[in-house]
């Protein structure tokens, strides 16, 4: 088996952890329904559900920022598919909102701890002509999860008890990532840090090229030799040297959320409905999966060719003008040829997935993977993921109530997320630097 076989296969065992991520967050989009029937879900109970995963995964990095750098990133990654496992478990059978809401405040724990180490383990298993395609094999994953929640929410959509057999679904893949995870290598760059260097360099002759691996390792262990005389440590994520990486951190997930990408992956299917019947908006949804998945397989081809902040500035100018398209839709929806009205929203919505899968999607944890020293690393993934879950319930929160106000009548909540994504170039002009083609290493000295 080629070295090149065996990394894939260590990604795509790692990147179960984003499918469950997918899963979790998009199966509430189909189950919602079932939902409201069965249990008479009050707005303020729908707005727990929903929003219980997303509370949840705000409190996992907190658990994984200590863990991830004391324990390892091969076992944190284990006890978040127990948590998956048991969660899944307590959401299927929920006899009531409540038992509901604790369930999926697991699965909510369980995807804020992968969201910050799986990107952080691919990263530092993959070289660096590789890094941003294998790193992103994690947001493929998510949006693949996403897929299956649309489509397993379309084969039980009419059934009995339909919700359960969803949340059922999701134990298959938790199962799936820890018999994996027991399988796959720890991080060689975390071995060194606890010096284990034999099995380090092990690691790394499994998977480069002799002189490659050698070369890594001694590099590595440089740079954690500069580290100890420097007496690093967590508290260096704050200070003036790391301002930058800090700012990337914030700023990335601050638009990647505030575009609007959950707003549609929630709510998707609701506004479908006001277009096409239950049965057709059911399937314009799963369209939304497909395009979601495909996009960012054809951005994993353009990340390490192109570069991060060529592709940042594509998809930001991309999304802007689809988010202004829908937000027209809505604005002129009286006045607008229903034929017309109809192509503005699917096509505005369909090509935002697609410029946002090749850019802010993957970039997101693409970058809080590459720009942080080794030493603090696992501690600052997790403040990056606490970051896009933070943002990311303020937008599940934010968006249905604007539905309700002229904001969502009249589209502007549209062009709300199409100015935060104009300020978003200026974000990538100033703040986020080029990464293509250098070495974790070859970033970390920018700083030293």
């Amino acid at each position: 088996m080629s070295k090149n076989t065996i990394i894939y296969l260590i990604a795509a065992v790692a990147a179960t952890g984003g499918l469950l991520f997918g899963f979790d967050t998009g199966v509430i989009n189909v189950a919602l329904p079932s939902l409201r029937e069965q249990l008479q879900l009050t707005p303020s109970q729908e707005s727990m559900v929903v929003g219980a995963v997303l509370f949840g995964a705000m409190f996992g990095p907190f658990i994984s920022g200590f863990l991830t750098d004391k324990l390892g990133r091969k076992k944190i990654n284990i006890i978040a598919s127990l948590v998956f496992v048991v969660g899944s478990i307590l959401a299927a059978i929920a006899p009531d909102t409540n038992s509901l809401i604790a369930g999926r405040l697991l699965l909510g724990l369980a995807i804020g701890i992968v969201a910050a180490t799986v990107p952080l383990y691919l990263a530092e298993l993959s070289p660096k002509d590789k890094r941003g395609r294998m790193v992103t094999f994690f947001q493929l994953a998510i949006t693949l999860g996403i897929l299956l929640s649309y489509v397993v929410g379309y084969i039980f959509g009419d059934a009995e008890n339909a919700w359960r057999l969803m949340f059922w679904a999701g134990f298959v893949p938790a199962i799936i990532l820890f018999v994996g995870m027991l399988l796959v290598p720890e991080s060689p760059r975390w071995l060194l840090t606890k010096g284990r260097n034999e099995e380090a360099l092990k690691v790394l002759t499994q998977l480069r090229k002799p002189d490659e691996a050698v070369a890594e390792y001694n590099e590595t262990l440089k740079l954690l030799e500069e580290e100890r005389l420097n007496k690093s440590s967590w508290m260096e994520l704050f200070m003036p040297k790391l301002r930058i990486p800090l700012f990337i951190g914030i700023g990335i997930f601050a638009i990647q959320q505030f575009s609007g990408i959950n707003a549609i992956i929630y709510y998707s299917t609701d506004i479908f409905k006001s277009l096409f019947s239950d049965s057709q908006a059911a399937l314009a949804t799963v369209g939304v999966g497909i395009v979601n998945s495909l996009a960012t397989i054809l951005g994993m081809q353009f990340l390490d060719k192109w570069g991060r902040k060529p592709l940042l500035y594509t998809g930001l100018i991309g999304t802007a003008v689809c988010l202004g398209t829908v937000g027209l839709a809505f604005l002129f929806e009286s006045s607008l040829p229903a034929g017309l009205r109809q192509m503005m929203l699917v096509g505005g919505i369909y090509t935002y997935i697609i410029f946002f899968a090749i850019s802010l999607g993957p970039l997101g944890w693409l970058l809080i993977s590459e720009v942080y020293p080794l030493k603090i690393r696992g501690f600052a993934s997790s403040m990056g993921s606490f970051n896009h879950w933070f943002f990311d319930l303020m937008v599940a929160i934010s968006f249905p109530l604007m539905r309700a106000t002229s904001l969502g009548k009249n589209g502007g909540i549209f062009f709300i997320y199409m100015i935060v994504v104009l300020l978003g170039l200026l974000f990538a002009k100033f703040v986020v630097f080029e990464t293509k083609g250098l070495s974790l290493e070859d970033i970390e000295k920018k700083y030293n």
